[in-house]
């Protein structure tokens, strides 16, 4: 059924209308009511029947699920493609312990080796790009592994042909990086472009250390450091434009990291990292944190509610620019619509290649850099070949496999499930199985963000960025 009775807190009671992508608030009566019918124990409709008579809480109106970017598919990827990601390299100088790239058993989409890209391949890649991309202003170039930097000669020499070749365009640079090889020599190489550096940073020696080695077991942190000291004394333009990306392994105190970054402010900039867990795709492996990661990570949270909320110091904006973006983003999840047209797909997806078109050592395409190399699904044309419209279409309409229970979703608007989540990097097309097994954990996620998003309207806060200053 598409509507979904909750709760924020004891006495405030709501239902959210998946139509409209609304919320409603209702008195105990009505919430239990309304309970009773989404959980089948109870064939009293009468308290259905009065929202529907007010053209609320209506059966779904989807009769077909498609995504709307189908149509004009083949316009956009002729003439809107906006960022390539190369793949430098498939090996790497590091060994951590939860990599793919490290053989270490947990991953299944991608594998270590000696493969580094050719530049013909770079420079086809950046023609690519600049032959299906007229009608985009803004161009990002970025360079992933492995490790980019164990061929940085040919990030280089890829940012210097981009320039050359693009005029009238706005023109940016990526790179995620274990920065053990950033060194004095490619900070001066690149020190002019307009670049941003993604560094992998786990937080204090001990903990780095312990997941991001070296192939002899030796830690990188403090070469790590020892690079980021050196490019912000000599390169300070440069120094601003490094972030840092942190994966907090399970077991791990989310609270000594915490610490870490807000006491080394000095050398690593807080409100430039980002925190993540670890995966959930393309593993069989059972990843859980325990109780006390996640009451540290709530704590953060509650933070951040209290300082949007006018509870707390501005000071603190800095160090919960993360968390506060991401309540932000929940004022576009759940606008809310006169209702839903006859033709619709879940949310989630992006159109593949559009906006992260992933290059692989080979020349091959991919949505993104986070897909399985060796997944059939996830390839979705190449250099030599162009893209293949059919897979395009085939991987964006993910919502195809499952469509009965998609159609009828409350969760539908808020939903995150994306074609990697989605594939299991085995079979050629979809899994309609694999794909439903990942529901209920996407749709308990939709819930707290949906109870988060009441409860900050509750205390009557408008969602207006520029109350915070960041």
């Amino acid at each position: 059924m598409p509507f979904m009775p909750f709760q924020t807190r004891p006495g405030f009671y709501y239902v959210y209308d998946m139509n409209k992508n609304s919320v409603y608030k209702t008195d105990k009566q009505r919430y239990d009511s309304l309970c009773d019918i989404k959980n089948e124990s109870n064939e009293d409709t009468r308290v259905l029947s009065e929202f529907q008579e007010k053209g609320l809480l209506l059966d779904s109106s989807i009769e077909r699920i498609e995504h709307p970017a189908s149509q004009l598919l083949e316009y956009q990827m002729k003439r809107c493609i906006s960022t390539v990601t190369f793949q430098m390299s498939q090996n790497c100088n590091l060994r951590c312990s939860y990599c793919p790239y490290s053989d270490n058993g947990i991953y299944d989409n991608r594998a270590r080796s000696d493969k580094n890209i050719k530049w013909d391949t770079v420079q086809k890649g950046i023609d690519f790009l600049i032959a299906n991309s007229v009608d985009s202003d803004n161009l990002h170039v970025s360079f992933y592994g492995g490790e980019p930097l164990i061929v940085k000669e040919l990030v280089v020499r890829a940012m210097r042909y981009t320039v050359e070749q693009i005029s009238g365009k706005n023109i940016t640079f990526g790179m995620t990086t274990n920065a053990t090889l950033l060194d004095h020599k490619f900070a001066e190489a690149v020190k002019d472009f307009n670049i941003s550096i993604m560094v992998s940073l786990d937080g204090p020696k001990e903990i780095h250390d312990k997941n991001r080695s070296y192939a002899d077991g030796r830690g990188s942190f403090d070469t790590l450091r020892e690079n980021i000291m050196n490019i912000k004394e000599h390169f300070p333009e440069l120094y601003k434009k490094i972030t840092y990306n942190t994966v907090i392994y399970p077991g791990t105190s989310y609270h000594s990291i915490f610490e870490f970054f807000r006491n080394n402010q000095d050398i690593f900039d807080y409100s430039k990292v980002s925190f993540n867990e670890l995966s959930q795709n393309y593993t069989d492996m059972k990843i859980s944190y325990d109780e006390s990661y996640y009451s540290e990570r709530n704590y953060e949270l509650l933070k951040a509610y209290l300082l949007l909320l006018g509870k707390i110091n501005n000071k603190a904006a800095p160090e919960l620019k993360g968390e506060i973006e991401r309540i932000y983003s929940y004022k576009q999840i759940f606008t809310p619509q006169k209702s839903t047209g006859p033709i619709a797909h879940p949310s989630g997806t992006c159109v593949p290649g559009l906006k992260k078109l992933f290059i692989d050592v080979n020349g091959n395409f991919y949505p993104c850099e986070r897909i399985d190399e060796n997944s059939a699904l996830m390839n979705i044309g190449s250099l030599e070949k162009g893209f293949d419209i059919e897979k395009v279409r085939e991987v964006l309409n993910v919502g195809t496999v499952s469509e009965e229970a998609c159609r009828n979703c409350w969760a539908f608007h808020c939903c995150n499930m994306c074609p990697i989540s989605s594939d299991n990097g085995k079979d050629k097309h979809y899994s309609k199985s694999y794909k439903l097994s990942k529901c209920n954990n996407v749709k308990a996620i939709a819930l707290e963000k949906l109870k988060d998003y009441t409860m900050l309207r509750e205390f009557k806060f408008d969602f207006n960025e520029e109350s915070i200053m960041l």
